[in-house]
């Protein structure tokens, strides 16, 4: 399994989308970007419905070419337009959503997966932006261009600064609060809790440490905290901790080190968890990005 498919597997378990699509460009693998997975599609012809489950992480698309209708039913959000290049869309972290269209020219789009741990960072650190417009002229130009550059084979440290660039656009676009809830106090306690989990990367963390962190009791924290994220906190903990694993693997430490680093009892237990986060081994992951 493949970086690519194993982040189609963590964002929608069990979509199959080799019926809908096919393929021609992944970041992950063509680019080796980690931080950022960017994928250009064709569309197969014929009026289609794709139900997508629940994602972990934003999920952003343009359509770049086609003619028809697209209609997308996510949580409370419906809507149906014309399909033309520039039509955005988005399915937000914890929401299924159900899109259909019917083409009458061939189609084809740009889909960019921004994880949420990286929004709600930045979100935690970043004040508010001016109140939005209506539309937002610059996030179409911004998808093609991060498609152009994974095309283009651009270092994963452009990825890296891709998924910043785009986060805080975001971020400061819709204000100071997660794109996908509205904002409330609860909200701001969940940001509180992820905020400690990226400081104390490698110590060790109990559910009660990050309720008191939210001002709130175990149960409740853990209710209001999948609700936010659409996972629970240990599994967010967990990731956060494996993808800084993966940046100092790329920056050269070694496994034992980044285990201590990053909160893991020993370099099997980081490798557990990095090999269902990425697909392979740390051992095996650190080989690829020095060579």
């Amino acid at each position: 399994m493949d970086r690519a498919e194993r982040f189609d597997q963590e964002g929608y378990a069990g979509f199959d989308m080799e019926p809908h699509v096919v393929r021609r460009l992944s970041s992950w693998d063509d680019a080796g970007w980690r931080s950022l997975l960017v994928q250009r599609f064709d569309h197969r012809p014929a009026d289609d419905v794709i139900d997508l489950p629940a994602s972990r992480d934003h999920h952003f698309w343009v359509v770049t070419r086609g003619a028809g209708t697209m209609r997308v039913h996510s949580g409370d959000d419906r809507r149906e337009d014309p399909i033309a290049p520039g039509l955005l869309g988005r399915a937000v972290p914890g929401v299924p959503t159900v899109l259909s269209y019917t083409a009458t020219a061939p189609l084809s789009s740009v889909h960019v997966h921004l994880p949420a741990d990286i929004v709600d960072r930045v979100s935690a650190q970043t004040r508010p932006g001016r109140p939005a417009g209506p539309g937002d002229a610059l996030l179409a130009p911004l998808l093609r261009s991060f498609a152009d550059a994974a095309e283009q084979r651009a270092d994963p440290m452009y990825g890296d600064t891709a998924a910043e660039f785009l986060a805080v656009h975001l971020v400061t676009r819709d204000g100071r609060r997660r794109l996908d809830t509205p904002p409330g106090r609860e909200d701001a306690r969940v940001r509180k809790a992820v905020a400690l989990m990226r400081e104390r990367l490698a110590d060790p963390l109990t559910l009660a440490d990050l309720a008191a962190a939210a001002y709130l009791s175990p149960y409740h924290f853990v209710r209001v905290f999948k609700q936010a994220t659409g996972e629970t906190p240990g599994r967010h903990l967990t990731r956060l901790r494996v993808r800084e694993a993966a940046r100092l693997l790329d920056a050269g430490h070694t496994v034992t080190a980044v285990a201590r680093r990053c909160g893991f009892s020993s370099p099997s237990h980081l490798s557990t968890a990095f090999l269902r986060e990425f697909g392979v081994r740390p051992s095996h992951y650190r080989l690829r990005s020095r060579k």
